[in-house]
């Protein structure tokens, strides 16, 4: 049978480095095959070219046998090509529904694209815009809603009286007074239609009254409803200065009223100046009709324009359909999400399992899986393990990256091995053990076991009392930590992700206010330190997102290898940088971890996730330190990067630093930690030595068994 994808010779080159060099596999139908290798391999080049983000240099794709040529993505989707990135492409506040259906919505009514068909129309009003500059993008903040809520009633009053002048019959007056009032809150937005014509207003019925109450109800209501809700709820104004208007109309009201007034006292030739002032009043009242009408039109097109914005936000017409088709999917495959559910309130387990019906709602018979293991806890990735299984099960091929060796001893029915861009070997789960596989992926033996001594705990160097902290949501996650730590011993947290770690660790070192407790570093309080304060203790951290907390993506290599010491000697010479002293630096440090670039001068956005990760390693471990704090150190990285970060922690732990390392590789914690603390909704529910536990008693403990059963226990 043939295979269901191909590759022959595919080679890949960027400046300086041969990513892939002729590299050849196939692919069979209903075969999980995984690919091994050292961070920058060549690994997930190789799936980018497969799924179009890339265009090899050399060779040939071939798909049941036919050559095929995938330029883009569109091109992989469309030849049943579906690829789940390491970084989720999810939008956090979209359902899951919404984010699968994503640019294939279905939106049409009786064969009528409405969507579409309001986008157009939205085009059309931005062309025949009555306001020119209307859609300027100005950075001034303008208001706050309850500001502009309350000018927004005062209009409102204002409006009140003048519809009592003309009840009164004064409605000449009261016209005047709300083309005054009108040009005192909407000044601005006239001096930047001026150039525009006004409305002629010669045809209106100066007496009628049905004419006066129309123009000044619609012009009043509209224009505080529409500032209110279109132009103050964005907090900008399409327009510049809008305090420059006000002054200018109070200023010149005043100025002419002043004018008239003492001209009339000194001459008292009033009954002279009646006709002036009249042909004066009528004037100001031409402009004030205009003027009116143009904020009528300009209300209007705004509502209109902000309908049809909503429109195009609101569920889509075919939305139940869709959601209807996603959930039919993921039962059908056995991912069972809830097609309405917001993804920002999904754990990364379920986000995982959205991608995996994206691309199968694209009807893809591949699946590229690129490192889907590396945020998972052990219990979501046994789930994972279990739905490729079952997409196997049906006929769908898949191709897994990953560095653990474990995982593709028990999921994989083939495994090749990469190493600098070639393929070093193919083999069978049954041939192998994860000795061997290390071997092919480094090239040398490599020690799979952690060897260390016993610790030697000295004095206390972090103590948290109490803690408590909140989410992004302002939801408590940390909630009463209280834990030590000393020179010369690693306590390792375990817990299942979402249990309070990450806001702990980033409380820890200042990226995140506590609500409540305080902590102390080498007997100085820190509990509203800030990052720099905590750093200049000698606090060193490993962040568990190295993109958003560790890395600046665009600066070069060398100065994201500095990031904690580019102001201090020799790195700095006063206020300059000194150049030659940060490149040695970097030099030194990309050969000693290993870090795969072709020169020190490339933006960390093109490294590889695990070559990110040694950078960010390479700089904490390169100073001296009291304290570190590792949270998921060694995630993305292979084999032999992980035994070389393991030797580290411990090299630093032995020169009497003291290590918190938190991470949700169980096998990590037990075999580097000297005691363990399991944490359990933001609560530290058990702490042992290493060496008096196992993974069972600590996985009850992580889940709350453990925990409910010493509850019940009689006392």
């Amino acid at each position: 049978m043939a295979p269901v994808l191909e590759a022959r010779n595919v080679t890949k080159r960027f400046p300086g480095v041969l990513a892939n060099d002729r590299i050849d596999f196939s692919l069979e139908k209903g075969e999980v095959l995984a690919f091994l290798g050292e961070n920058g391999a060549g690994k997930t080049t190789l799936m980018n070219i497969l799924y179009g983000l890339y265009t090899q240099d050399e060779g040939q794709i071939f798909l049941d046998s036919q050559e095929v040529e995938i330029q883009s993505p569109s091109d992989a989707i469309a030849y049943g090509i579906g690829m789940v990135h390491q970084h989720f492409m999810l939008v956090p506040v979209m359902t899951v529904a919404e984010n699968v259906v994503l640019g294939t919505e279905t939106q049409s009514l009786f064969g009528l694209n409405l969507t579409a068909l309001a986008r157009r129309l939205q085009a059309l009003l931005r062309q025949l815009n009555p306001i020119p500059y209307l859609h300027r993008h100005f950075a001034e903040p303008y208001r706050l809603s309850r500001a502009a809520l309350t000018w927004a009633i005062l209009y409102l009053l204002l409006f009140g009286v003048e519809f009592l002048l003309f009840l009164l019959n004064r409605s000449f007056w009261g016209v005047l007074i709300a083309g005054f009032v009108i040009g005192l809150f909407w000044l601005e937005m006239l001096v930047d239609c001026w150039r525009r014509p006004a409305e002629s207003f010669a045809e209106a019925r100066l007496k009628s009254k049905p004419a006066w109450a129309a123009i000044i109800v619609v012009g009043n209501v509209i224009g505080a409803a529409a500032y209110y809700f279109l132009v103050a709820r964005r907090h900008t104004v399409p327009w510049p200065n809008p305090h420059r208007g006000r002054i200018l109309v109070a200023g010149l009201s005043l100025v002419v009223a002043l004018a008239i007034s003492g001209l009339a006292s000194l001459t008292g030739l009033l009954p002279a100046l009646a006709v002036v002032i009249e042909g004066l009043l009528r004037f100001l009242l031409a402009i004030s009709l205009a003027y009116i009408g143009l904020w009528v039109l300009f209300g209007l097109y705004l509502m209109l324009l902000e309908v049809l914005e909503w429109f195009t936000e609101l569920v889509p017409l075919g939305l139940a359909a869709d959601a209807r088709r996603v959930q039919e999917i993921s039962h059908q495959f056995g991912l069972d999400v809830d097609p309405w559910a917001y993804v920002e309130d999904l754990p990364v387990g379920t986000q995982q399992r959205v991608e995996i019906v994206k691309a199968l709602y694209r009807q893809a018979d591949i699946l590229i899986l690129d490192e889907p293991t590396s945020v998972l806890t052990p219990q979501e990735t046994g789930e994972l393990f279990e739905i490729m299984r079952s997409l196997t099960g049906q006929g769908k091929s898949i191709m897994f990256i990953t560095h653990k060796l474990k995982e593709v001893l028990t999921v994989a029915d083939r495994i090749i091995v990469l190493r600098d861009g070639r393929v070093v070997g193919e083999i069978r789960p049954a041939e192998a053990s994860e000795a061997s596989l290390a071997a092919m992926m480094v090239g040398r033996e490599v020690i799979l076991t952690v060897d260390k001594e016993s610790a030697r705990p000295q004095d206390v160097v972090l103590k948290v009392e109490n803690l408590h902290a909140e989410d992004d949501r302002h939801q408590p996650v940390v909630n009463g930590v209280n834990l030590e730590v000393r020179a010369g011993e690693i306590l390792g947290v375990a817990g299942v992700q979402g249990n309070g770690q990450t806001e702990l660790v980033e409380v820890l070192t200042g990226l995140r206010p506590s609500a409540e407790g305080r902590t102390w570093i080498m007997g100085t309080e820190t509990t509203h330190a800030s990052p720099r304060q905590v750093i200049e203790l000698g606090v060193a951290h490993v962040p568990e997102d190295r993109q958003k907390d560790g890395l600046v993506l665009s600066y070069p290599v060398y100065d994201n290898l500095v990031l904690c010491t580019y102001y201090q000697p020799p790195f700095a010479r006063g206020v300059l940088i000194n150049d030659e002293a940060v490149f040695r630096q970097a030099d030194e440090l990309v050969r000693t971890f290993d870090i795969r670039t072709p020169t020190i001068a490339l933006p960390a956005r093109n490294l590889s996730g695990g070559n990110q990760q040694k950078l960010i390693v390479a700089r904490e471990l390169s100073r001296p330190i009291k304290l570190l704090i590792a949270a998921q150190p060694t995630r993305g990285l292979d084999v032999g990067s992980i035994e070389f970060i393991h030797k580290r922690l411990i090299e630093k732990r032995d020169d009497g630093a003291a290590v918190l390392l938190v991470s949700a590789e169980l096998d990590e914690i037990m075999s580097l930690s000297d005691r363990i603390a399991v944490i359990y909704e933001g609560k530290i529910v058990y702490t042992v030595e290493a060496d008096k536990t196992s993974r069972e008693e600590l996985g009850l403990w992580m889940t709350g068994g453990q925990r409910e059963e010493v509850a019940t226990q009689p006392e």
